[in-house]
């Protein structure tokens, strides 16, 4: 399949690029090749390439940036989504877009299905619903897949943030009142490879397998003890992780408390299970 890879230079995309180039034909663009928030060069691009499939890996993702630079966010993460799906519903292809668990806000107690309410807190979150919404409304077929709390080679990430304060910290507090799951971008891109060759279409939730969540705590400890143990750390170093509450460790946007995501629709979709998310840290701890 000729598919057409926007925001290629990302973090997600570098998996991606990895995981589908050897059964599909890959074109690669980020915002010097075409700027998706330029409808024209879109057409312009599409008319060359001719794209089977659009997959759209570019968003903004700062999360406390994105409360004072709002009209920024919803270019990237909602007007930039919409003209992509347009130019897909011209062209009658389908559109394979990335969102995320913000757009639930959290206050729940059971893992999120793709078909429960939404209500997303902060700027990001909004404009990443928007950008949903404006997808669904433009009449192309679509994928659109939630993750949460990726991390992977090639860009910024909790795992590697825990990792670098490690090196010259002896303490680290990190909240334990925030439960979600990680994400390796090895395995989202592995999933996304499973879910277009099934034609998955609509709403499809993908993280690894947290057992029902896992609190940012819980990673920071498993990234520090796994690390150490593949002398990433040194192993007799001493390291103290501190639990703290999210009013302890206030931040500009609003994060969800419990953004767990059901994983039951992807599994009966492709057949295949989630891998492990303390089995896919440790991959990625071995890849850097």
């Amino acid at each position: 399949m000729r598919i057409l890879l926007a925001g290629a230079n990302g973090m997600l995309a570098r998996a991606v690029r990895r995981t589908l180039s050897g059964e599909h034909t890959l074109f690669l663009t980020d915002v010097g090749e075409m700027n998706i928030l330029n409808r024209e060069e879109i057409k312009k691009v599409c008319d060359l390439v001719k794209p089977e499939l659009i997959l759209n890996c570019a968003a903004y993702t700062a999360v406390d940036k994105a409360e004072e630079d709002q009209a920024f966010a919803r270019k990237l993460n909602a007007e930039g989504p919409s003209n992509l799906a347009h130019e897909c519903a011209k062209r009658n292809i389908p559109l394979v877009h990335i969102s995320t668990d913000f757009v639930f806000f959290g206050d729940g107690s059971h893992p999120m299905r793709e078909d429960d309410p939404v209500s997303p807190k902060g700027v990001y979150a909004v404009t990443k619903r928007e950008g949903e919404e404006l997808i669904e409304k433009s009449g192309c077929e679509y994928l659109i897949v939630r993750t949460a709390w990726l991390y992977g080679v090639g860009g910024k990430n909790f795992p590697l943030t825990m990792l670098n304060l490690a090196k010259d910290r002896d303490l680290l507090t990190v909240v334990h009142d925030q439960v979600g799951s990680p994400t390796f971008t090895n395995d989202l891109a592995w999933a996304l490879k499973n879910l277009i060759a099934a034609g998955a279409r609509g709403f499809v939730h993908f993280t690894n397998d947290s057992g029902g969540g896992i609190s940012w705590f819980d990673l920071a400890c498993a990234t520090i003890e796994e690390a150490q143990k593949l002398g990433l750390l040194p192993a007799g170093k001493k390291i103290e992780v501190k639990p703290v509450t999210t009013k302890e460790f206030p931040r500009p946007a609003p994060r969800p408390a419990f953004s767990v995501l059901s994983l039951e629709k992807f599994t009966r979709l492709t057949g295949l299970k989630p891998p492990d998310w303390r089995e896919a840290l440790i991959r990625y701890l071995k890849e850097l």
